[in-house]
């Protein structure tokens, strides 16, 4: 299935085309199937495109939202991905939407989170994703699938189930939950989003050739099962 490329003009833009289509197709996948699940990452680049999407009036009822990935950080911490989407996401019409973290309470110990088993958790049943929203650093991570994780193995290994997998990156801060590759290619649709000449340049990079380990995205860009939407604005 072929990669589609949207340049739009700014960032402003870029969110109002990519909150659409997202829209369309989970509006698309609920008329089908008679529920869709979401499966969003974190960071500060999606809090604009939550906003966009938590007003739109879609079967919000109908959505179950999920997380690409997630810091093993207490729930209110910060850099929690849960806390981003619950402040960010869960408002306004999406506050119908049902969310499952990957950091549950029972896993939280003060300051410290038992990776091992929220992963098993998270894995037990297994939820997978019909929608995938994905962001790119500067180093082709996509997910918490870095370049420098002793657990890029397993994440990229097409032979695993879908699934989460614990990962600890080499410079980014904190463990990580991740979904493996085989669960970003079991989706119905993957939508990336990239803003700016840098994040360009390592996407037209990761683009050439085939998948390469140095830049993990370019097993997203590459692999043919599922559609891929990719947003870029300047």
């Amino acid at each position: 299935m072929a990669m589609r490329w949207h340049a739009v003009p700014d960032a402003a833009a870029q969110v109002q085309a990519l909150a659409a289509s997202i829209a369309n197709t989970l509006t698309h996948v609920i008329e089908e199937q008679g529920s869709v699940c979401l499966a969003v990452s974190g960071g500060r680049s999606p809090i604009a495109l939550f906003a966009a999407l938590r007003v739109l009036p879609l079967r919000w009822a109908d959505v179950s939202i999920t997380l690409v990935d997630e810091r093993a950080v207490p729930p209110g911490h910060a850099d929690s991905n849960a806390r981003l989407v619950r402040e960010h996401l869960l408002q306004d019409a999406a506050a119908a939407a049902r969310f499952f973290p990957l950091v549950l309470s029972p896993h939280v110990h003060g300051e410290s989170v038992d990776v091992d088993a929220c992963v098993a958790t998270a894995n037990d049943p297994f939820q997978q994703p019909d929608v995938v929203i994905l962001g790119m650093g500067d180093d082709g991570h996509t997910a918490s699938l870095f370049p420098d994780a002793p657990e890029l193995n397993d994440g990229i290994d097409r032979t695993q189930a879908p699934a989460y997998l614990p990962v600890r990156p080499g410079a980014a801060p904190h463990r990580r939950i991740s979904l493996n590759l085989s669960a970003l290619c079991a989706a119905r649709r993957l939508f990336l989003s990239i803003s700016g000449p840098v994040k360009r340049g390592v996407f037209d990079e990761a683009a050439q050739g085939g998948a390469q380990r140095a830049l993990p995205v370019s097993y997203v860009i590459h692999q043919r099962e599922v559609p891929l939407d990719v947003y870029w604005s300047t």
